[in-house]
């Protein structure tokens, strides 16, 4: 009996010490869990939330008994629901263990956290899926961040295009009323398209009466390009300003009459100083 009692009191001991071994990792798991920087939360599909922590209230502006009442899919950002459903239908599955990615979640107030998400399956000693461990890094400010620069490089590009287009399709007022664009180089079907949107823009913003296009510089144009540039002379005739061809070379001459066009409306000089003239003395009468 004696002995007995003291095997008894040996293991009421170890069950003791076990207890509060126990006890304090739950402790220490409690305070990591609530002290975290990151959203926490452990959910099950079926029964939904079995814990989370502050911090994840905190990211998403909702207190814990409001929290409650949510999911993860009602949190996401409509647009990114889709995202991780092949996903997570593989870690439940346990065709893979754990998944990360960035996506966006809509706080109480409406507003959108950017988020990384890092999803760990819990699997039951048979295999199948139990519960899920959940961490949410609020990663707006990087997100924004990035954003902003993307923003500005988008900008500087544009502007860089801009610049480009200024260059390859100068237009120059020469007089009141009087408007020269000279071209130099290759015409291509998107350049002669700028051509036409910054002519009609200048005749407009100068209110131009006498456009010039002077064309001494380029040496080779095609069917298509040249019909471009002949449409944005007509094209300035039905704004009201006069069109003035200048410069042709004998390739582009051959260009014009093979292809038959119709020039009747349009002025043609040989040389762009011979059109500046013409175009004076026209201001003058």
């Amino acid at each position: 009996m004696r002995q007995r009692l003291a095997d008894l009191r040996k293991q009421v001991d170890v069950q003791a010490e076990e207890i509060t071994r126990v006890r304090e990792e739950a402790l220490r798991y409690r305070r990591y869990f609530n002290l975290a920087q990151v959203g926490m939360a452990i959910t099950s599909p079926d029964t939904g939330w079995i814990e989370f922590n502050d911090r994840l209230c905190e990211q998403l502006g909702y207190t814990p008994d409001e929290l409650k009442t949510t999911t993860w899919v009602s949190l996401t950002h409509p647009e990114d629901v889709s995202l991780d459903l092949d996903l997570f239908a593989s870690l439940v599955k346990g065709e893979i263990q754990r998944y990360s990615l960035d996506k966006r979640f809509v706080r109480k107030n409406g507003s959108i956290m950017y988020g990384n998400i890092l999803l760990q399956g819990v699997y039951r000693n048979d295999g199948s899926f139990d519960h899920l461990f959940g961490f949410l890094h609020d990663i707006t400010e990087r997100w924004e961040g990035e954003r902003e620069r993307l923003a500005l490089k988008q900008e500087i590009i544009d502007a860089q295009k801009k610049a480009l287009r200024e260059l390859s399709t100068p237009l120059i007022p020469v007089a009141e009323h009087v408007l020269v664009m000279p071209l130099v180089g290759t015409i291509d079907s998107v350049r002669a398209q700028a051509v036409l949107e910054v002519l009609l823009d200048g005749v407009t913003t100068y209110q131009a009466r006498m456009t010039i296009l002077d064309v001494t510089g380029v040496e080779v144009v095609d069917a298509e390009v040249m019909n471009a540039l002949v449409q944005a002379a007509r094209a300035v005739n039905l704004l009201g300003a006069q069109a003035i061809l200048t410069g042709i070379q004998p390739r582009i001459a051959k260009t014009l009459v093979d292809l038959q066009t119709d020039l009747s409306t349009i002025m043609t000089l040989s040389t762009v100083r011979e059109g500046i003239s013409y175009a004076l003395g026209r201001q003058k009468s």
